[in-house]
């Protein structure tokens, strides 16, 4: 009853039960992560369709010895698998709850089923994945015109739980930033000086602006 009720009220707060078939509503199930769990890996079999309705994630691929290439980081909401699902392959990317996250999902052959003939669905998933698109796109574009410090920040504020980040890893951060690992440690210097962070080793705190 706990798990029908938590799914009531994630549809109705994200207006998605116009989008599902109410004979199979209870093909539906509430599943959590912790934080830095894994919702998908790269080359798991796509078996389930999950709507992210809780939470903070980051996806990512991994290319030369596993060193990790940041995509995305994302909230709510969120349809995860959707590409495999209409692309009939396996994940193809890696999903990590950065926070505590919950998702509802659906088996694969149960989603066919809620699909088949719902054209609002249909609109949904085509929405979800043309504006992940369309988002990612505009991001690169809007991102690397920012000043670096600006880009550095954001990237950490991804991370930061009360202002701080714990074992940062900064190849993986000069990374998405597109900077080279010596470039981004004079940046974090500067920042620093700035006082606009601390840095000790692997741990960074966020500060305020004076004033």
């Amino acid at each position: 009853m706990k798990n029908k009720n938590e799914i009531e009220y994630y549809l109705k707060k994200y207006d998605l039960e116009k989008y599902m078939k109410k004979e199979l509503l209870n093909k539906l199930f509430i599943k959590r992560f912790l934080k830095g769990e894994m919702i998908f890996s790269v080359e798991e079999e796509s078996q389930i369709i999950y709507f992210f309705v809780e939470g903070k994630i980051k996806i990512y691929s991994a290319f030369h010895g596993n060193k990790e290439v940041v995509i995305e980081f994302c909230r709510p909401l969120q349809i995860l698998g959707e590409v495999e699902y209409i692309q009939n392959k396996n994940i193809n990317v890696n999903v990590e709850a950065l926070t505590p996250c919950v998702v509802i999902g659906i088996l694969r052959e149960d989603f066919k089923k809620m699909i088949f003939q719902n054209d609002k669905l249909y609109e949904l998933l085509l929405i979800t994945v043309t504006d992940k698109l369309t988002d990612t796109m505009t991001h690169v574009l809007n991102y690397h015109q920012k000043p670096i410090e600006e880009r550095v920040l954001e990237y950490l504020k991804e991370f930061e739980n009360h202002n701080k980040i714990e074992k940062i890893r900064y190849l993986d951060m000069a990374g998405y930033l597109k900077i080279s690992d010596r470039h981004l440690r004079k940046v974090l210097k500067e920042m620093s000086h700035k006082e606009l962070i601390i840095k000790d080793g692997k741990k960074i705190e966020l500060l305020k602006k004076k004033g």
